[in-house]
């Protein structure tokens, strides 16, 4: 883009990525809210979470790397090594807070969680995770201490918070005929045979949270592109690429479903204001007498007009 180009492709910047002026995000978070959603983060955060993400893009893509690959080069700085391999998604999601890693994350949530090890073919503990669990109840049941055969009037769902697989236990055998089931497929079941028997709102909380979550993650990390695009650090076109590579880079790493949409709506708009360009070489003497030659965009249209003769009447 020209100068005048790129000061049109800034106007235009309407700062979706400041939070507090995104009237749409906003109102969406409230309507959530209302709805039962927990709120973990709050604005400020969130906003800090753009601008962390932003920050660090800029960090692992510098101006003089980028202008590198177009062509110019540092003579300085010939041999710098470049960080983008060892900036990775990983490295970014170490440096986070808890708070914003949980919400990049996206485990499922409720009230009660507890952290088991996991062990190799050896028994050494190589890792952990975390087990949330939830109260379901049975409804219409009164525990009878006097009998033995009495059923409990609730029980707890346990389930993998990361990967949302359930533990079929003894009490969920009673409902459930497979091994292998996940939360969200389980909601779906209890929904669909066993409304009358059991109250589980905690369940329909856990993945409500989960799918607003999933949602808010997405929205935050679209506007972390949005950002990136509109830096008034670069250039429109460098600001493009770093958004592009954002986006690329954690759906490949993330199994994300980010979209370029509304960057490329953005870049792609028409800027020109009715200009046109053509590149002409142009010529310069230095005060010595020494000449220099140089490329530059000059408007078709300006160029036209001062070759204009008006007409004597």
């Amino acid at each position: 883009m020209t100068i005048s180009q790129a000061n049109r492709f800034y106007e235009q910047d309407v700062k979706k990525y400041d939070i507090s002026k995104n009237k749409e995000l906003l109102t969406w978070l409230k309507d959530i809210t209302k709805n039962g959603y927990y709120m973990f983060l709050d604005i400020e955060y969130l906003q800090e979470l753009i601008d962390t993400i932003v920050y660090w893009y800029e960090m692992k893509y510098p101006e003089r790397e980028m202008e590198f690959y177009e062509g110019t080069r540092y003579y300085d700085f010939e041999n710098m090594e470049s960080l983008s391999k060892t900036m990775n998604i990983k490295q970014l999601m170490y440096r986070l807070p808890h708070k914003q890693l949980r919400l990049m994350q996206c485990d499922y949530r409720s009230n009660g969680c507890d952290v088991r090890n996991i062990y190799d073919d050896k028994g050494e503990i190589i890792g952990h995770k975390t087990v949330l669990f939830m109260r379901i109840d049975r409804k219409g049941v009164e525990y009878n201490s006097y009998s033995m055969c009495s059923k409990l009037p609730d029980f707890l769902l346990y389930a993998d918070a990361n990967s949302g697989k359930v533990y079929v236990d003894y009490n969920l055998k009673e409902y459930v005929d497979v091994e292998d089931i996940t939360l969200d497929e389980l909601l779906a079941l209890f929904k669909e045979k066993y409304t009358n028997e059991l109250d589980f709102k905690n369940l329909e909380l856990c993945i409500y949270d989960h799918n607003c979550d999933i949602e808010l993650r997405r929205s935050i990390l679209q506007l972390v592109a949005l950002k990136l695009l509109y830096s008034n650090k670069t250039i429109p076109e460098r600001g493009y690429e770093r958004a592009k590579r954002f986006i690329n880079e954690f759906n490949k790493k993330m199994g994300l479903n980010l979209s370029t949409e509304e960057i490329d709506e953005v870049i792609n708009r028409d800027y020109t204001n009715g200009e046109r360009f053509e590149d002409v070489l142009k010529n310069y003497v230095e005060e010595d007498g020494e000449k220099h030659s140089y490329w530059t965009g000059e408007d078709v249209h300006k160029k036209r007009g001062k070759n204009l003769t008006k007409l004597k009447i």
